[in-house]
This record gives structure tokens, C-alpha cells and sequence, in this order.
């Protein structure tokens, strides 16, 4: 009944993992389908609108480039300039002159219905061209000069559309910008009279009215700080038409447009593609449709539902296949791992199909056998060990026959008062002991330095004593600092053969150890200088001291190299640690080897080892 219980428990679990795995794809992919689809359909609807923006921009920029000319041609024309230096009566034969050549001018431009008034006016005359439904009597070179706009048109650095679309002072119930330029004397830059001009409106209006958007969709008109919207073919002044929400002109095709995402009154989001126009500080914008968007996303939702609902089912019915095609080659393979908990190992072909759960069977057969022949082999193991231990007891014998020898020549040597012969058996005897005492790689400081001072007082002897040794420990607490075992013998003995021997004279080592703060973490870690007066190395020497795998010395340490004890220092303690090399050739070399400060502390058990080695 429990293995029952248990598989039905599966069963469940594979269900519902399964519905879980499907139904979090099915959310993913949707998801991120929508998100692709919202942007791809954003950026579409934006740069179809910014194409047709740009269609209608060219085609104003078109009529803008023509009134430009105009005014260009007033500015510069050498008759106008004649008439404004002679400032002669509206009669006069150069004051029609002028008219005939402004005349000429303007019916040959070819957006002059967008230009229903041009005078040139001076102190006290003008010459005035416009449309009939524009004529007044009044005396422009008196009343224009009284528009309260006047100055700040006429001293510009430049044209522009500043004042935005206001009433026509000389017209009733019509609308236009103003343009008041002024027009200087011939071969000078004294202004003589100016240009009074107005532009209709309908130079936006007449382009606008064959330009299509969706009814919910606003275009926007700005003049430097005047914004107007499109309502019934006509441009109505408003306030400011939105709030800017968010900026999205990454996704613009050209690298003057303007893409913004912003809130209307109603708190409703909105994109506004701007186009700018052939004239400073005026713009022409449009919303893109909410209503269009909003369409096309719901038709798209609908879709990926039924997709969603599609893999979901598909889902459901692969479910059901898969665990009616596992759950009898589970239950073999679950009876055959009963079998071997019982103790049958034997191999079990009916588990072995032509598919991957055959592979698990396939692996189960292997390990049932690989399980006896480890079992054979774990016996075999087991009496070979006990063979080591029997030798390895043996092989003790031998360094204990050397000590008690070693003790002998001590004795014999202090008998017969060759305290040096005593003195060196002695150091050879520790040094011996010390080599073949227990196991461990760490060994507190105080043991290092003692093991060193055995190794020198042989070496002391070989070299006849012209050999000075001295130790300097800062602090008591580093004598219980751990440090690997045999790391100062090898610089040691390098600063003997290599740096006081070539020397040829008498020669002083020095060991100091002290606290000293890191450079990479602030802690407080340990530095032990091997300082000796020797011949010295050079930078590219010391460099292959520590790189070099291979060691000079004929000593039984030789397997103890300089570059062995500084990847052991980095390998025990890390990257940070290790040796370090300063040397001047012909004074001094001082190896210093950079360890934790962390007190050591020993396992009680391997502390009464130690005491019976």
C-alpha cells in the first residue's frame, strides 16, 4: 500500500510540474510576444506617422522657402533700394517703377496666395500689393510702426514667426503672421525703410485639409512659445496641449524628429511625433491614435489567447501520453533497485529497452556489478592496509637506531672534551628527528627557527665559524604563528651558498620577524626577513629564483627549492602570500616570506603526539 501511495504521489507531481511548466510558458510566451508586438506596433504607427509628417513638412517647408524669397527680394533689390533712398511720393516715376518690378516679383512666386500683403514702407510714403479682400485705406507708414510687435520684428537677427497667428490690424475677422524686416540704402548698412508682409494661414491650413489621420488623432502647430490645434481645418490657440511623460526619440527614423509620450487634461497617454519646420522655433506635431493602437492590441491579445489555449491543450495531451509511456518501465526499474537493497545483484536484461529509461536499466545492471567487484576490491584493500601499517611500523625502527646512535658519538665526543663533535651530533640528532617527526605541514614559528638554529650550527662548523647567525622575533605571539614546515632551511641555505660563499670572507645572516600591515585587506599578517651580506642577485636573478622549478643545491634538502616554498606559501595561505625578493649586487639580498598572522592552534591529540616522538 505505501508503494502505492508513493507512485500515485509522482503521478501527481509529474502532473502538476508539468501544467505548471506548460502554464509558465504559456505565460512567458505571451508575455514577451505581446511586448515584441506592443513595440513593433508602436514603432510602426510611429514612423508611418513621422514619414506622412514629413511628407506635409516638406510640402509647407516648400511655401515657407518661397515667402522666404520674397522677402529676400525686398531686402536686396536694387530698385526698392533706389525708391527707399529717394523717398519719393506713390507717383512718382520711381516710386511706380518700383511697383511694377514688386509686382512682377510677386505674381511670378509661385505661393503668393499664401502672401496677401507686401509693402515697402518709409518715414513717410509706402508702396503697398495685396489682395483685394486685403485693400485698406490707412496710411501703413504711420499705424504699422504703432503695432506693439513692431520692434521686436524689425530689430531681429532674423525673421521668424515669434508673434504666432494674431488679428490682421488692417482687416477685420482675418488672421495672419506678421513679417516686418527692415531694408537698408544701397552699398550700405543704414536702414532706410522696411518690409511689412503678412502670411495667411492657410499656408498651413490649404496642406493640412489633404492630409488624413484618424479622429482622434491631434495635430499641433508651434510658433516659438505660441501652440495651436487643428480643429474644423482652422488652428484654435491653446494653452499647453500636454504633459510630457516620457521621451521615446530613440525610435525615431530621422535625427531632427521629435518623439514624446505624454498625458492629456484626462490623465490618458499619448505619443506626439514632431517634425521641425524650415523656420526657427515652429513645429508641426501629431498624436498618434489611442483608438488605432488600442485595436490592434486587442486583436492581437485575441490571437495569442487562442494560441495560448492551443499549446495548453497540446500541453495536456503530451502530458498524458508521456507518463502512460513512463510509469511501467519506472515501475521495473523501481522493482529492480528493491532487489539490490535486498542484497541481489545479479544482472536483470528485462530492464535493458531501446530508450533512454533502457540507459537508466542499462546503468542499474552496470552498478549492481560494479558494486560486487568493489565490495572484492574493498577487501583487498583492506589487508593490503594492514601489509603498509606492519611495514610502515618497521620502517620507524631505522630512525631511532640513528638517534641512538647520533647520542652515542655525543656522549663519546663530550667524554674526550670535542664539544664541537658534541655539539654538532646533538644538532644533527634534532634536525634528523625534526625531519622525521610526525606529518603535519604547519608547525608554529618557534619550531621553525629552532629546527634553523640546528641547521646552522652544522653549517657553522663546515664554514669554521666565519659565519654569523642572528635571530630577531619583535613579538612573543609570532612564535605561535603557523608556518610551513621547512620554509626558512631552503633561503638559508641559499644565502650560505649562493650569497656569503661566492663571497670569499666572513658573512652575518639575519632573521627578523615582525607584524606587518597588508597592502591588499589592512590585516595584521607576519614578514620574516632572511637578510644576509653576501654578493647579491639582480632583479632578472631573483625573478627566476621564484619562477625556476629546478634547485642548485646538493644538499638532501634539494627537494625543497626556493620557488617549491613560495607556491606552497600561496597554495596554503593564498595568492596574496609568499616570497619576495630585494637585493643590491655586492651589498645585501633579504628574502622576506609574508604569512597570516593567526595564532596556531593544534589538536590535543596531535600535541601528546608530538611529545612521544
Amino acid at each position: 500500500m505505501k508503494r502505492i501511495q508513493l507512485s500515485g504521489n509522482i503521478q501527481k507531481k509529474i502532473i502538476f510540474v508539468t501544467l505548471s511548466c506548460i502554464l509558465c510558458m504559456c505565460l512567458l510566451v505571451s508575455g514577451a510576444s505581446y511586448y515584441i508586438f506592443h513595440n513593433y506596433l508602436l514603432r510602426s504607427m510611429i514612423h508611418s506617422t513621422e514619414t506622412n509628417l514629413q511628407l506635409l513638412s516638406d510640402t509647407i517647408d516648400n511655401s515657407l522657402n518661397d515667402v522666404y524669397r520674397m522677402v529676400l527680394f525686398c531686402q536686396t533689390n536694387s530698385d526698392i533700394a533706389s525708391y527707399i533712398k529717394n523717398d519719393t511720393p506713390p507717383t512718382s516715376r520711381i516710386a511706380v517703377k518700383t511697383y511694377d518690378r514688386i509686382t512682377e516679383e510677386y505674381n511670378n512666386n509661385p505661393h503668393k496666395i499664401y502672401i496677401p500683403r507686401v509693402a515697402i514702407i518709409t518715414d513717410d510714403h509706402f508702396l503697398q500689393i495685396c489682395d483685394a479682400a486685403y485693400s485698406t485705406t490707412v496710411n501703413l507708414a504711420e499705424e504699422v510702426p504703432k503695432l506693439p510687435y513692431f520692434d521686436a520684428l524689425l530689430y531681429n537677427s532674423n525673421y521668424d514667426f515669434s508673434t504666432g497667428i494674431i488679428s490682421d490690424p488692417f482687416r477685420k475677422n482675418r488672421v495672419m503672421i506678421p513679417i516686418i524686416r527692415p531694408i537698408t540704402y544701397q552699398y550700405s548698412s543704414i536702414q532706410g525703410g522696411y518690409l511689412f508682409m503678412e502670411i495667411s494661414t492657410d499656408l498651413f491650413t490649404v496642406p493640412l485639409s489633404k492630409y488624413s489621420h484618424a479622429e482622434d488623432s491631434n495635430i499641433y502647430l508651434s510658433m516659438g512659445e505660441h501652440n495651436y490645434v487643428l480643429q474644423s481645418g482652422a488652428f484654435t490657440a491653446t494653452t499647453t496641449p500636454y504633459e510630457v511623460y516620457g521621451n521615446l526619440t530613440d525610435a525615431a527614423l530621422l535625427s531632427d524628429t521629435i518623439i514624446q509620450q505624454v498625458a492629456d487634461q484626462e490623465g490618458k497617454l499619448h505619443i506626439i511625433v514632431t517634425i521641425p519646420l524650415n523656420m526657427t522655433g515652429c513645429y508641426i506635431s501629431q498624436s498618434i491614435s489611442y483608438e488605432e493602437l488600442q485595436f490592434h492590441q486587442l486583436l492581437y491579445v485575441g490571437i495569442l489567447w487562442g494560441i495560448i489555449i492551443g499549446i495548453f491543450a497540446i500541453g495536456i495531451l503530451l502530458m498524458f501520453l508521456m507518463n502512460r509511456m513512463i510509469h511501467v518501465p519506472v515501475a521495473k526499474l523501481r522493482s529492480k533497485i528493491q532487489q539490490i537493497s535486498d542484497g541481489d545483484f545479479s544482472r536483470d536484461s528485462d530492464i535493458e529497452w531501446n530508450h533512454e529509461l533502457g540507459d537508466i536499466g542499462r546503468g542499474i545492471n552496470s552498478l549492481s556489478e560494479s558494486v560486487m567487484l568493489l565490495m572484492d576490491k574493498r577487501m583487498e584493500d583492506e589487508k593490503l592496509k594492514r601489509d603498509l601499517e606492519y611495514q610502515m611500523l618497521q620502517s620507524q625502527i631505522n630512525p631511532h637506531f640513528v638517534y641512538n646512535t647520533l647520542n652515542s658519538i655525543k656522549w663519546m665526543a663530550s667524554i674526550q672534551g670535542a664539544n664541537g663533535i658534541s655539539e654538532m651530533a646533538t644538532a644533527l640528532a634534532r634536525l634528523l628527528k625534526n625531519i622525521s617527526k610526525g606529518t603535519q605541514i604547519l608547525v608554529p614559528v618557534r619550531d621553525e627557527l629552532s629546527f634553523l638554529e640546528d641547521y646552522f650550527t652544522i653549517q657553522n662548523y663546515r664554514y669554521g665559524g666565519t659565519i654569523t647567525f642572528e635571530i630577531k622575533v619583535d613579538t612573543a605571539s609570532i612564535y605561535d604563528c603557523p608556518i610551513i614546515k621547512f620554509t626558512l632551511q631552503p633561503l638559508v641555505e641559499n644565502a650560505i651558498f649562493h650569497g656569503i660563499e661566492p663571497k670569499g670572507g666572513a658573512g652575518r645572516i639575519t632573521i627578523h620577524a615582525y607584524h606587518e600591515t597588508s597592502v591588499f585587506d589592512g590585516a595584521r599578517d607576519i614578514r620574516i626577513d632572511v637578510t644576509d651580506n653576501g654578493v647579491g642577485i639582480s632583479a632578472e636573478k631573483a625573478a627566476q629564483i621564484l619562477s625556476d622549478n629546478r634547485d642548485h643545491s646538493a644538499d638532501f634538502f634539494k627537494e625543497l627549492g626556493i620557488s617549491n616554498v613560495h607556491k606552497r606559501l600561496q597554495y596554503e595561505f593564498g595568492e596574496k602570500y609568499g616570497i619576495k625578493i630585494e637585493s643590491v649586487e655586492g651589498q645585501f639580498t633579504t628574502m622576506s616570506i609574508h604569512i597570516p598572522g593567526e595564532q596556531m592552534t593544534q589538536d590535543p591529540m596531535e600535541q601528546e603526539a608530538a611529545k612521544h616522538v
